[in-house]
């Protein structure tokens, strides 16, 4: 290579790494990095609970009566949760929202004295009880029942309802048996068998009608069932029974009955059942009222409470086929007479 070329070659490479040099240290103060920042901490996503809008389908239980604050009247929108109310209804509100933080809004439909379907309310209402002014006579005034579930109830459930609790069959059995004893289901064993498996399978046809009736209503509602503790155990069954034998063993027939061929096949149908009837709770004289048939404040609490665990149950408990206060049915010897006393108060 000529040595001219040979030198312009060098001072171009020279240069160029001078130039590359000069670069490099430029970069090296431009791109220099920093203290490696903290990363801002995540928040952690929480979702609220669903709000719940309770409505529950019942009676005199469901309005609270034996209980310290019972619902005088059933919550209105100015007073949606009965508040400070101690009946099972404003108490389960209550734990849906201390267990779960759900905001919970109460529509409580109870009436007191009320049966399934008007059916039952007819029959019932045909004859007077024991301390009716005319036993056995048409009821009349004060004394008659004022409604039934499907007739009065079922129209106030609204579409927005997500849980929705029936509590039936107390009035029921009240109404039918003490039909019996005024002679609506004649004289005879054979005859009055066939009339209590005829009330019975009518009581199963109202509420199969409610139940599918509540839930075209309100698609998105969890239905509860409770069944009947033997009312031939609870304290007011056993003083009918102690005067009136037979007439505590038809209490019994019915009651059962209606969990047995009723109420307890409702799981069948994804529909949870509290199994009042096989809880020695359900017995516990300490848990009632002085009438032997509401519940006073425990009574209310621990109904509440059972009321609760099937609710938030993942898989709910079944109700037993059988027990002792169930096989007591066993032991029913009909026929009876007479009327007995009125279940309901107002």
């Amino acid at each position: 290579m000529p040595n001219h070329l040979r030198g312009a070659l060098t001072a171009f490479v020279a240069s160029a790494a001078l130039a590359l040099a000069a670069c490099s240290n430029n970069d090296s103060v431009r791109f220099q990095p920093g203290p490696t920042p903290t990363p801002a901490p995540t928040a952690t996503p929480t979702t609220a609970p669903a709000p719940v809008s309770y409505v529950a389908i019942g009676a005199s239980d469901a309005v609270g009566l034996g209980a310290s604050v019972p619902c005088a009247t059933p919550p209105t929108v100015a007073n949606p949760t009965c508040p400070g109310g101690t009946g099972y209804v404003p108490v389960l509100a209550g734990l849906i929202t201390t267990k779960t933080g759900a905001a919970v809004t109460l529509d409580d439909l109870g009436i007191s004295g009320a049966v399934v379907g008007p059916d039952i309310l007819a029959l019932t209402n045909q004859y007077g009880s024991q301390n009716s002014a005319a036993p056995c006579a048409p009821r009349t005034g004060a004394d008659v029942v004022p409604g039934d579930f499907i007739t009065n109830e079922l129209p106030n459930v609204p579409a927005t309802a997500t849980l929705v609790t029936i509590f039936a069959g107390g009035n029921d059995t009240n109404g039918i048996v003490n039909a019996l004893g005024c002679g609506a289901g004649g004289t005879t064993s054979a005859s009055q068998t066939a009339f209590i498996t005829t009330w019975i399978t009518n009581f199963g046809n109202d509420l199969q009608s409610l139940i599918l009736q509540v839930r075209a209503k309100a698609p998105n509602a969890k239905i509860v069932l409770a069944n009947l503790p033997n009312f031939s155990q609870i304290p007011v069954g056993l003083a009918i029974g102690a005067t009136n034998p037979a007439a505590g063993q038809a209490l019994a027939a019915v009651s059962v009955g209606i969990d047995q061929n009723v109420i307890d096949r409702a799981p069948s149908f994804g529909i949870p059942v509290v199994d009042l009837l096989c809880n020695p709770v359900s017995y516990a004289s300490s848990n009632f009222f002085t009438d032997g048939f509401h519940p006073n404040d425990a009574g209310y609490q621990a109904l509440a409470q059972a009321f609760y665990a099937q609710i938030s149950a993942v898989t709910p408990a079944l109700p037993q086929p059988n027990c002792s206060y169930a096989s007591l049915t066993a032991r029913v010897r009909l026929p009876m007479s007479g009327p007995i006393r009125t279940f309901e108060h107002r």
